[in-house]
Protein backbone atom coordinates (compact mmCIF):
# COMPACT_ATOMS: atom_id res chain seq x y z
CA UNK A 1 0.00 0.00 0.00
CA UNK A 2 1.37 3.32 -0.96
CA UNK A 3 0.50 5.94 2.04
CA UNK A 4 0.39 9.92 1.50
CA UNK A 5 3.57 9.35 3.56
CA UNK A 6 5.21 6.90 1.70
CA UNK A 7 4.23 9.22 -1.07
CA UNK A 8 6.15 12.46 0.01
CA UNK A 9 9.28 10.43 1.19
CA UNK A 10 9.64 8.42 -1.66
CA UNK A 11 7.55 8.75 -4.24
CA UNK A 12 6.95 10.54 -7.70
CA UNK A 13 4.38 13.12 -8.20
CA UNK A 14 3.77 13.55 -12.11
CA UNK A 15 1.31 16.56 -13.26
CA UNK A 16 0.59 16.50 -17.08
CA UNK A 17 0.17 20.10 -17.93
CA UNK A 18 1.25 23.58 -17.14
CA UNK A 19 -1.87 25.72 -17.51
CA UNK A 20 -3.32 27.45 -14.00
CA UNK A 21 -4.34 24.30 -12.54
CA UNK A 22 -0.97 21.70 -13.05
CA UNK A 23 1.27 24.64 -12.12
CA UNK A 24 -0.17 25.54 -8.65
CA UNK A 25 -0.57 22.31 -7.87
CA UNK A 26 2.95 21.54 -8.59
CA UNK A 27 3.56 24.64 -6.29
CA UNK A 28 1.10 23.62 -4.09
CA UNK A 29 2.33 19.49 -3.25
CA UNK A 30 6.32 21.06 -3.42
CA UNK A 31 5.69 23.47 -0.72
CA UNK A 32 4.46 20.32 1.14
CA UNK A 33 7.58 18.16 0.22
CA UNK A 34 6.45 16.15 -2.41
CA UNK A 35 8.91 15.15 -5.57
CA UNK A 36 7.21 16.53 -8.06
CA UNK A 37 7.47 17.31 -12.17
CA UNK A 38 5.18 18.65 -14.62
CA UNK A 39 4.70 18.18 -18.25
CA UNK A 40 3.62 20.44 -20.78
CA UNK A 41 3.37 19.96 -24.49
CA UNK A 42 3.98 23.52 -25.72
CA UNK A 43 7.54 24.27 -26.44
CA UNK A 44 8.17 27.09 -23.87
CA UNK A 45 5.66 29.23 -21.62
CA UNK A 46 5.12 31.73 -24.84
CA UNK A 47 4.97 29.44 -27.41
CA UNK A 48 0.94 29.90 -28.08
CA UNK A 49 -1.48 32.95 -27.23
CA UNK A 50 -3.23 32.11 -23.93
CA UNK A 51 -5.92 33.97 -24.33
CA UNK A 52 -7.64 37.08 -22.23
CA UNK A 53 -8.57 37.51 -19.04
CA UNK A 54 -10.06 36.09 -15.87
CA UNK A 55 -11.07 37.34 -12.38
CA UNK A 56 -10.11 35.15 -9.76
CA UNK A 57 -12.84 34.76 -6.76
CA UNK A 58 -12.53 35.44 -3.23
CA UNK A 59 -13.79 31.71 -2.55
CA UNK A 60 -11.96 29.43 -4.99
CA UNK A 61 -9.47 30.75 -6.94
CA UNK A 62 -7.62 33.44 -4.46
CA UNK A 63 -7.68 30.87 -2.14
CA UNK A 64 -5.43 28.44 -4.05
CA UNK A 65 -3.60 31.63 -4.47
CA UNK A 66 -3.08 32.70 -1.25
CA UNK A 67 -2.24 29.13 0.33
CA UNK A 68 0.34 28.77 -2.72
CA UNK A 69 2.04 32.27 -0.84
CA UNK A 70 1.09 33.91 -4.14
CA UNK A 71 -0.80 36.92 -2.90
CA UNK A 72 1.26 39.71 -3.25
CA UNK A 73 2.42 38.85 -6.68
CA UNK A 74 -1.02 38.69 -7.91
CA UNK A 75 -1.81 41.79 -6.26
CA UNK A 76 0.69 43.51 -8.22
CA UNK A 77 -0.21 41.27 -11.80
CA UNK A 78 -4.13 42.10 -11.45
CA UNK A 79 -6.75 44.76 -11.68
CA UNK A 80 -9.32 45.03 -9.43
CA UNK A 81 -10.90 47.67 -11.83
CA UNK A 82 -10.93 45.11 -14.46
CA UNK A 83 -13.95 43.31 -12.88
CA UNK A 84 -16.49 46.26 -14.37
CA UNK A 85 -19.31 44.65 -16.36
CA UNK A 86 -21.78 45.92 -18.15
CA UNK A 87 -24.32 44.70 -21.00
CA UNK A 88 -25.38 46.07 -23.98
CA UNK A 89 -27.94 44.94 -26.19
CA UNK A 90 -27.20 44.10 -30.55
CA UNK A 91 -28.93 47.69 -30.79
CA UNK A 92 -26.60 49.44 -28.89
CA UNK A 93 -28.99 50.04 -25.83
CA UNK A 94 -27.85 49.20 -22.25
CA UNK A 95 -29.23 46.35 -20.49
CA UNK A 96 -29.50 47.29 -16.51
CA UNK A 97 -28.81 44.49 -14.23
CA UNK A 98 -28.96 41.84 -17.23
CA UNK A 99 -25.78 39.24 -16.78
CA UNK A 100 -25.07 40.47 -13.10
CA UNK A 101 -25.67 37.03 -11.05
CA UNK A 102 -22.41 35.90 -13.01
CA UNK A 103 -20.48 38.69 -11.79
CA UNK A 104 -21.54 39.73 -8.64
CA UNK A 105 -18.54 37.97 -6.35
CA UNK A 106 -16.05 38.46 -9.28
CA UNK A 107 -12.67 39.14 -8.49
CA UNK A 108 -9.95 40.99 -9.76
CA UNK A 109 -9.01 40.49 -13.41
CA UNK A 110 -5.75 38.78 -14.38
CA UNK A 111 -3.81 38.05 -18.06
CA UNK A 112 -3.81 34.42 -18.50
CA UNK A 113 -0.56 34.85 -19.80
CA UNK A 114 0.54 36.97 -16.69
CA UNK A 115 -1.03 34.42 -13.74
CA UNK A 116 0.99 31.44 -16.07
CA UNK A 117 3.93 33.30 -15.55
CA UNK A 118 3.83 34.19 -12.13
CA UNK A 119 2.88 30.23 -11.19
CA UNK A 120 5.94 29.05 -13.45
CA UNK A 121 8.25 31.58 -11.49
CA UNK A 122 7.48 30.90 -8.44
CA UNK A 123 8.96 26.76 -9.37
CA UNK A 124 11.98 25.37 -9.06
CA UNK A 125 14.00 25.74 -12.39
CA UNK A 126 13.50 22.48 -13.84
CA UNK A 127 10.14 21.56 -12.54
CA UNK A 128 8.21 21.95 -15.46
CA UNK A 129 9.48 19.76 -18.37
CA UNK A 130 8.79 21.79 -22.05
CA UNK A 131 8.05 20.09 -25.15
CA UNK A 132 6.86 16.70 -23.96
CA UNK A 133 3.46 15.73 -25.34
CA UNK A 134 2.04 12.58 -23.57
CA UNK A 135 1.03 10.24 -26.17
CA UNK A 136 -0.69 7.71 -23.41
CA UNK A 137 -0.33 5.76 -20.08
CA UNK A 138 0.05 2.26 -19.20
CA UNK A 139 0.32 -0.13 -16.13
CA UNK A 140 4.06 -0.65 -15.12
CA UNK A 141 4.66 -3.82 -14.10
CA UNK A 142 5.15 -2.48 -10.80
CA UNK A 143 1.95 -1.40 -10.76
CA UNK A 144 2.83 2.77 -10.70
CA UNK A 145 1.63 4.34 -14.48
CA UNK A 146 4.33 4.49 -17.29
CA UNK A 147 3.56 8.13 -19.34
CA UNK A 148 4.30 7.28 -22.92
CA UNK A 149 5.81 10.63 -24.62
CA UNK A 150 6.62 11.71 -28.15
CA UNK A 151 10.19 11.35 -28.90
CA UNK A 152 11.53 10.88 -25.21
CA UNK A 153 11.88 8.08 -23.12
CA UNK A 154 8.96 7.33 -20.84
CA UNK A 155 9.07 8.20 -17.32
CA UNK A 156 7.18 6.18 -14.30
CA UNK A 157 5.54 7.76 -11.60
CA UNK A 158 3.55 6.93 -8.56
CA UNK A 159 0.85 8.95 -9.07
CA UNK A 160 -0.28 11.08 -12.23
CA UNK A 161 -2.55 13.91 -12.35
CA UNK A 162 -3.96 15.25 -15.40
CA UNK A 163 -4.36 18.88 -15.74
CA UNK A 164 -4.11 18.62 -19.43
CA UNK A 165 -7.07 20.44 -19.95
CA UNK A 166 -10.34 19.21 -22.07
CA UNK A 167 -8.33 17.36 -24.59
CA UNK A 168 -7.19 15.18 -21.84
CA UNK A 169 -4.72 12.31 -22.49
CA UNK A 170 -5.23 10.98 -18.70
CA UNK A 171 -8.84 11.40 -18.80
CA UNK A 172 -8.55 8.01 -21.07
CA UNK A 173 -7.41 5.56 -18.44
CA UNK A 174 -10.36 6.70 -16.29
CA UNK A 175 -13.61 7.25 -18.56
CA UNK A 176 -14.37 6.71 -22.06
CA UNK A 177 -16.97 10.08 -21.99
CA UNK A 178 -15.59 12.76 -23.78
CA UNK A 179 -16.84 15.95 -23.63
CA UNK A 180 -19.87 16.90 -25.64
CA UNK A 181 -19.83 19.80 -28.10
CA UNK A 182 -22.45 22.73 -26.91
CA UNK A 183 -23.11 24.10 -30.76
CA UNK A 184 -20.90 27.09 -30.00
CA UNK A 185 -17.64 27.95 -31.41
CA UNK A 186 -16.21 31.08 -29.93
CA UNK A 187 -13.93 33.07 -31.99
CA UNK A 188 -11.18 35.65 -30.41
CA UNK A 189 -9.32 38.03 -32.15
CA UNK A 190 -8.13 41.73 -31.32
CA UNK A 191 -8.86 45.60 -31.86
CA UNK A 192 -6.68 46.97 -33.73
CA UNK A 193 -3.92 48.43 -32.03
CA UNK A 194 -4.59 52.02 -33.07
CA UNK A 195 -8.04 51.54 -31.83
CA UNK A 196 -7.18 50.63 -27.99
CA UNK A 197 -7.55 54.08 -26.59
CA UNK A 198 -9.60 57.20 -27.67
CA UNK A 199 -12.03 54.65 -29.97
CA UNK A 200 -15.57 55.00 -29.63
CA UNK A 201 -15.37 50.74 -28.28
CA UNK A 202 -12.52 52.23 -25.91
CA UNK A 203 -15.04 54.26 -24.43
CA UNK A 204 -18.04 52.08 -24.11
CA UNK A 205 -15.81 49.71 -22.74
CA UNK A 206 -13.91 51.26 -19.80
CA UNK A 207 -11.39 49.28 -18.03
CA UNK A 208 -13.50 45.68 -17.85
CA UNK A 209 -15.68 43.94 -20.08
CA UNK A 210 -18.59 44.57 -21.97
CA UNK A 211 -21.18 41.87 -22.92
CA UNK A 212 -23.12 42.76 -26.09
CA UNK A 213 -26.08 40.53 -26.79
CA UNK A 214 -29.00 40.15 -28.63
CA UNK A 215 -30.38 36.96 -31.17
CA UNK A 216 -29.36 34.43 -29.00
CA UNK A 217 -25.55 35.81 -30.53
CA UNK A 218 -23.25 37.70 -27.82
CA UNK A 219 -19.85 39.53 -28.36
CA UNK A 220 -17.93 39.29 -25.59
CA UNK A 221 -15.39 42.50 -25.15
CA UNK A 222 -13.00 42.59 -22.67
CA UNK A 223 -9.75 45.46 -21.92
CA UNK A 224 -6.57 43.26 -21.02
CA UNK A 225 -3.31 44.17 -19.44
CA UNK A 226 -1.15 46.64 -21.61
CA UNK A 227 -4.16 48.44 -22.83
CA UNK A 228 -5.67 45.08 -24.91
CA UNK A 229 -8.64 44.66 -26.12
CA UNK A 230 -9.57 41.53 -26.92
CA UNK A 231 -13.25 40.28 -27.97
CA UNK A 232 -15.01 36.79 -28.56
CA UNK A 233 -17.61 36.11 -31.29
CA UNK A 234 -19.85 33.50 -30.12
CA UNK A 235 -20.74 31.43 -33.66
CA UNK A 236 -23.59 28.36 -33.80
CA UNK A 237 -21.31 26.95 -36.14
CA UNK A 238 -20.21 23.16 -36.96
CA UNK A 239 -17.40 21.78 -34.48
CA UNK A 240 -15.08 21.37 -37.43
CA UNK A 241 -15.23 24.94 -38.34
CA UNK A 242 -14.18 26.52 -40.78
CA UNK A 243 -12.96 23.62 -42.34
CA UNK A 244 -16.13 22.59 -42.96
CA UNK A 245 -16.98 26.03 -44.53
CA UNK A 246 -13.48 25.47 -46.72
CA UNK A 247 -11.45 28.10 -45.22
CA UNK A 248 -9.06 28.26 -42.02
CA UNK A 249 -8.65 31.39 -39.63
CA UNK A 250 -5.69 32.61 -41.76
CA UNK A 251 -8.23 33.61 -44.49
CA UNK A 252 -9.20 37.00 -42.78
CA UNK A 253 -11.68 38.07 -45.14
CA UNK A 254 -13.80 34.52 -44.99
CA UNK A 255 -13.79 34.79 -41.28
CA UNK A 256 -14.90 38.37 -41.54
CA UNK A 257 -17.43 37.47 -44.10
CA UNK A 258 -19.12 34.66 -41.75
CA UNK A 259 -18.92 36.81 -38.64
CA UNK A 260 -20.98 39.52 -40.31
CA UNK A 261 -23.87 36.66 -41.42
CA UNK A 262 -23.74 35.65 -38.31
CA UNK A 263 -24.72 39.31 -36.81
CA UNK A 264 -26.67 40.18 -39.61
CA UNK A 265 -29.38 41.26 -37.76
CA UNK A 266 -27.72 43.23 -35.40
CA UNK A 267 -27.02 47.05 -35.48
CA UNK A 268 -25.09 48.22 -38.30
CA UNK A 269 -23.74 50.30 -36.39
CA UNK A 270 -23.05 48.44 -33.22
CA UNK A 271 -21.53 45.46 -35.83
CA UNK A 272 -18.97 48.42 -37.42
CA UNK A 273 -17.55 48.73 -34.13
CA UNK A 274 -17.04 45.27 -33.22
CA UNK A 275 -15.44 44.16 -36.15
CA UNK A 276 -12.42 46.36 -36.44
CA UNK A 277 -10.01 44.07 -35.78
CA UNK A 278 -6.30 42.68 -36.02
CA UNK A 279 -5.43 39.51 -38.76
CA UNK A 280 -5.28 37.13 -36.58
CA UNK A 281 -7.79 34.86 -34.82
CA UNK A 282 -8.23 31.75 -32.60
CA UNK A 283 -11.23 29.79 -31.99
CA UNK A 284 -12.76 27.62 -29.08
CA UNK A 285 -15.10 25.03 -29.89
CA UNK A 286 -16.92 25.05 -26.66
CA UNK A 287 -18.02 21.68 -24.81
CA UNK A 288 -19.37 20.26 -21.59
CA UNK A 289 -18.61 17.27 -19.86
CA UNK A 290 -22.10 15.60 -18.75
CA UNK A 291 -22.80 16.91 -15.23
CA UNK A 292 -23.54 14.09 -13.55
CA UNK A 293 -20.87 11.99 -15.12
CA UNK A 294 -18.45 10.32 -12.01
CA UNK A 295 -15.35 7.56 -12.81
CA UNK A 296 -13.93 4.93 -10.41
CA UNK A 297 -11.26 5.72 -8.73
CA UNK A 298 -8.05 3.98 -10.10
CA UNK A 299 -4.87 3.92 -7.98
CA UNK A 300 -2.02 6.58 -8.84
CA UNK A 301 -4.34 8.12 -11.23
CA UNK A 302 -6.19 11.03 -11.00
CA UNK A 303 -7.55 14.24 -12.80
CA UNK A 304 -8.90 18.05 -12.18
CA UNK A 305 -9.71 21.37 -14.13
CA UNK A 306 -11.12 20.84 -17.28
CA UNK A 307 -9.70 17.45 -17.94
CA UNK A 308 -12.35 16.11 -15.33
CA UNK A 309 -15.31 18.80 -15.38
CA UNK A 310 -15.10 21.24 -18.98
CA UNK A 311 -17.39 23.52 -19.45
CA UNK A 312 -18.12 26.50 -21.41
CA UNK A 313 -16.96 29.62 -19.97
CA UNK A 314 -20.43 31.25 -19.54
CA UNK A 315 -20.03 31.65 -15.80
CA UNK A 316 -16.32 32.72 -16.19
CA UNK A 317 -15.69 30.11 -12.88
CA UNK A 318 -13.56 27.45 -14.88
CA UNK A 319 -10.43 28.60 -13.70
CA UNK A 320 -11.33 29.07 -10.43
CA UNK A 321 -12.64 25.54 -9.62
CA UNK A 322 -9.71 24.18 -11.17
CA UNK A 323 -7.18 26.37 -8.99
CA UNK A 324 -9.73 25.25 -5.92
CA UNK A 325 -9.17 21.50 -7.70
CA UNK A 326 -5.64 22.11 -6.76
CA UNK A 327 -5.74 23.21 -3.32
CA UNK A 328 -8.27 20.34 -2.61
CA UNK A 329 -5.99 17.59 -3.56
CA UNK A 330 -2.66 18.95 -2.09
CA UNK A 331 -4.54 19.24 0.82
CA UNK A 332 -6.09 15.95 0.41
CA UNK A 333 -2.48 14.13 0.34
CA UNK A 334 -1.31 15.60 3.16
CA UNK A 335 -4.19 15.55 5.95
CA UNK A 336 -3.63 11.52 6.59
CA UNK A 337 0.12 10.66 6.17
CA UNK A 338 -1.30 7.12 7.11
CA UNK A 339 -4.20 7.18 4.45
CA UNK A 340 -3.57 5.60 1.20
CA UNK A 341 -2.73 7.69 -1.52
CA UNK A 342 -5.98 6.30 -3.56
CA UNK A 343 -8.39 6.65 -0.27
CA UNK A 344 -7.29 9.94 -0.33
CA UNK A 345 -7.93 10.71 -4.14
CA UNK A 346 -11.48 8.86 -4.32
CA UNK A 347 -12.47 11.49 -0.95
CA UNK A 348 -10.90 14.35 -3.32
CA UNK A 349 -12.90 13.13 -6.41
CA UNK A 350 -16.14 12.87 -4.68
CA UNK A 351 -16.48 16.03 -3.35
CA UNK A 352 -14.96 18.07 -6.25
CA UNK A 353 -17.44 15.91 -8.58
CA UNK A 354 -20.26 16.81 -6.36
CA UNK A 355 -19.18 20.43 -6.58
CA UNK A 356 -18.71 20.63 -10.60
CA UNK A 357 -21.75 19.13 -11.07
CA UNK A 358 -23.65 21.99 -9.48
CA UNK A 359 -21.36 24.46 -11.70
CA UNK A 360 -21.53 22.21 -14.80
CA UNK A 361 -25.77 22.83 -14.55
CA UNK A 362 -25.75 26.25 -13.37
CA UNK A 363 -23.46 26.97 -16.61
CA UNK A 364 -25.61 25.20 -19.14
CA UNK A 365 -28.87 26.92 -17.49
CA UNK A 366 -27.35 30.17 -18.79
CA UNK A 367 -26.17 28.66 -22.32
CA UNK A 368 -29.43 27.76 -22.62
CA UNK A 369 -30.70 31.52 -21.47
CA UNK A 370 -28.24 33.01 -23.89
CA UNK A 371 -27.55 30.76 -27.17
CA UNK A 372 -30.56 28.54 -27.21
CA UNK A 373 -28.09 25.45 -26.05
CA UNK A 374 -29.98 22.10 -25.43
CA UNK A 375 -27.46 18.92 -24.79
CA UNK A 376 -30.42 17.01 -23.68
CA UNK A 377 -30.43 14.13 -21.60
CA UNK A 378 -26.56 14.73 -21.01
CA UNK A 379 -27.00 18.12 -19.29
Amino acid sequence: MMTCEKLKERGTVAIVGAGPAGTTLALLLHQRGFDVRVFERDASPDARPQGGSLDLRPDSGQRAIRAAGLADAFARRSRDDAKAFRMIGADGQEMPGEGQETHEDAGPEIDRGDLRAMLIEALPDGMVAWDHRIEGLDRHRDGRWLMRIAGQEPVVADLVIGADGSGSCVRAALTDVEPIYTGITMVAAYIRPELRRGSHLSDVLGEGSVMFAGGEKTIFVQRCARDVILLYYSMAVPQDWPRCAGFDLSDVDAVMRAVREAYCDWSPEVLDMLTEVDDHFQHWPTSAMPPDHRWDTRPGLTMLGDASHTMPPFTGKGVNLALLDALDLADALVAEPGQDVADAVAGFESSMQARTSEEIRACLKVGRNAYGIDLGDAA
